[in-house]
């Protein structure tokens, strides 16, 4: 049984080594640092999917300063457990839990044209929009080239 739960400082290697082999195998996600991932985890803005003690699945929220809308990142499944519902899951709780602390909020996924996952945007109410559309401090990290953007507006 795989669970969904928040991300602990424990388990910051283990995050860093999923998403990193992900990365070199289909470069669907970027590097990441310890220091990011710590970030996250500090800042309960981090899930893991676990299983018999093990990180099959992670996926963060990065808040942007500017616009203050949560970008999804580092979405990432062990492909040895894909197919299960796992990225919604993860997607899912990561809203569901930063709701509770914020009454309105602007959720985006931006991804390759190419890269899995967009099903669970959409069926999680996500609708793709123009990257012209996306704040300009979203793409300080990464090029506009071959994207995708989804984006979902909560309490608004």
């Amino acid at each position: 049984m795989v669970s969904i739960i928040l991300a602990r400082k424990g388990q910051i290697e283990d995050i860093i080594k999923l998403i990193n082999k992900e990365h070199w195998r289909s470069n669907a996600v970027m590097q990441v640092t310890k220091r990011g991932v710590s970030r996250w985890v500090k800042d309960k803005r981090s899930v893991v999917a676990v299983t018999n003690g093990i990180v099959v699945g992670h996926q963060a929220l990065n808040l942007w300063p500017k616009s203050k809308w949560a970008e999804f990142r580092s979405a990432v499944v062990d492909e040895r457990f894909r197919g299960q519902g796992i990225g919604y899951k993860m997607t899912k709780k990561l809203i569901g839990d930063f709701m509770k602390g914020n009454r309105q909020a602007t959720f985006v996924s931006i991804k390759n044209k190419t890269e899995r996952g967009n099903g669970i945007l959409l069926d999680l109410g996500f609708r793709e929009i123009s990257l012209e559309d996306v704040p300009k401090e979203l793409f300080t990290i990464r090029s506009h080239s071959e994207r995708r953007a989804f984006r979902l507006d909560v309490g608004k």
